[in-house]
C-alpha cells in the first residue's frame, strides 16, 4: 500500500527517541528500530476485536454458553484459537489463575484496537479505558450483531499506526526496565503498555498469530 511506502522505521525511531526523552521517559539508543510493516486487512483485526471483547465477557461472569452461542451465530467460531475455543468448554472459575489474569487485561488491547480502528483518539502509556468503550462495540448482552462492525471497521493512517507501535515498543522497554531495577514512574504502566502493543505488533505484522506474538524489547 502506498502508506506503507512512506513508513520509514529508522527515522521514526529517532524522532520517537527525541521525543519520549523530552517526555521523561528515557529510552536507549541502541534499541533497534522496527522491522517494515505488513499491514493486516481490517477485517481481520476487526475479528480480533470482537473475539476478545466476546471472551472478555466471561471475566465479566457472562456464562460460557451464552458467549458460544453468540460467537456462533456471528460466524467467529473459526477465528478462536485452541486455547480460546478451550475457554468456551470450561467454567471461568475452573481456568487458571493466570488465564483469568489474562482475560481481564483483553479489556486494554480491545482499547486498542478501537483507537488503531479510528473510534478514539486517547491511546496512552499509563491511563486505563475510557466508559465509552461499551458505546463502541456491539452490546452482546443485548444480542446485538458483529456483522456491520466488522464490516464498517477501518483503519486510521497507517504510518500513524506504525509510529504509534514504534513508541510503545520503546515505552515498554523503560516500562520494563522500570520494573527490574525497582524504579517508578507515573508516565508508563508496564501492564497497559504490553497489552496494547500487542494489539497494535498484531495489526502491523501479519505474519503472526495472536498466540505467537512477542513482546520482546
Amino acid at each position: 500500500m502506498w502508506s506503507q511506502k512512506k513508513i520509514k522505521p529508522e527515522k521514526i525511531k529517532d524522532r520517537n527517541t527525541k521525543q519520549l526523552r523530552s517526555s521523561g521517559i528515557k529510552v536507549i539508543e541502541h534499541l533497534p528500530y522496527l522491522d517494515n510493516p505488513e499491514f493486516r486487512e481490517p477485517k481481520e483485526i476487526a475479528h480480533r476485536m470482537i473475539i476478545l471483547t466476546a471472551l472478555f465477557q466471561l471475566h465479566l461472569k457472562a456464562p460460557k454458553d451464552i458467549i458460544k452461542k453468540w460467537l456462533e451465530e456471528n460466524g467467529l467460531i473459526p477465528y478462536l484459537n485452541k486455547d480460546e475455543l478451550g475457554y468456551l468448554e470450561t467454567e471461568y472459575f475452573q481456568l487458571p489463575e493466570q488465564t483469568q489474569i489474562d482475560m481481564y487485561w483483553f479489556v486494554e488491547a480491545i482499547w486498542a484496537f478501537a483507537w488503531i480502528g479510528g473510534l478514539h483518539n486517547n491511546l496512552t502509556f499509563n491511563t486505563g479505558v475510557e466508559d465509552s468503550l461499551a458505546t463502541l462495540i456491539p452490546n452482546i448482552a443485548k444480542n446485538e450483531p458483529a456483522e456491520k462492525f466488522i464490516s464498517d471497521f477501518k483503519l486510521r493512517n497507517q504510518v500513524e499506526i506504525f509510529e504509534t507501535l514504534d513508541k510503545f515498543y520503546r515505552a515498554h522497554w523503560f516500562a520494563r526496565n522500570n520494573h527490574l531495577t525497582g524504579k517508578k514512574s507515573d508516565k508508563v504502566d508496564l501492564d497497559i503498555i504490553m497489552e496494547r502493543r500487542k494489539a497494535l505488533e498484531f495489526t502491523v505484522y501479519k505474519e503472526f498469530d495472536w498466540d505467537e506474538i512477542s513482546l520482546d524489547t
